[in-house]
């Protein structure tokens, strides 16, 4: 596999779908400013320009799409995220060079999905899940059937296993320490790369939302009613 050229593939699809998008606001009379909004009042937002300066708009509808962004192990484990050696499903997809080994905390669909990426392109891929099942929402035996496929594909699996710490030695590899929560038993696992896909939150700090009316949740969500 000539990976940096299936790189090159990838940031041409992005750039083209990115692309596509702008020239579809342009077409349809859409105003686009580039730079970080945040909320002055219900109805105001500042938006300081990415080409410099700040400038102000005002409506009376305003919709809040700012997405989302991983969750992160605390930092008291030692596996922060350095987008290089202890990676995001971000950091995931702009990796150099295919890993010999990775392991992956989190079973869940993102982690499953790039997971199997590299299982797929090489790599010796472990996957950490805290609980007796993988992507815990699936309906339960098409979640066995899931995992059994995976496993043929050469998957291996750390269940109702944790994290309890870990070191990140940069180009000398990722060290995890695993703890089952079935009989407290500890293991070590020495990776390349370590793919941290434990969930994610809303992305909506600094956007000033103190200064309107909106009520924000523990999650950093903003409370919803049936109408959006």
């Amino acid at each position: 596999m000539d990976f940096p050229k299936l790189m090159k593939s990838k940031e041409k699809a992005v750039d083209g779908l990115t692309g596509g998008i702008e020239y579809l606001m342009k077409k349809n009379k859409v105003d686009y400013v580039k730079g970080w909004g945040k909320f002055t009042s219900n109805n105001e937002i500042s938006v300081d320009l990415l080409e410099g300066g700040v400038d102000t708009f005002t409506a009376k509808n305003i919709i809040i799409a700012t997405g989302s962004e991983p969750n992160a192990l605390p930092a008291s484990s030692g596996l922060a995220f350095d987008e290089e050696y202890v990676v995001s499903s971000t950091g995931a997809l702009d990796l150099k060079t295919i890993p010999k080994t990775m392991a992956v905390i989190g079973g869940g669909v993102i982690g499953i999905e790039l997971g199997s990426v590299y299982a797929r392109l090489g790599s010796e891929v472990t996957v950490i899940q805290h609980t007796d099942r993988i992507c815990p929402s699936l309906d339960i035996e098409i979640g066995k059937n899931f995992h059994n496929c995976l496993k043929k594909q050469g998957l291996k699996f750390a269940m109702s296993t944790k994290v309890s710490s870990g070191v990140n030695n940069k180009e000398k590899g990722v060290k995890l320490n695993l703890e089952s929560n079935k009989d407290g038993s500890e293991t070590v696992l020495d990776v390349d790369v370590c793919l941290v896909c434990i969930g994610r939150h809303a992305f909506t700090g600094g956007l000033g939302l103190e200064n309107t009316d909106a009520v924000v949740d523990a999650r950093g969500c903003v409370v919803i009613d049936d109408h959006w």
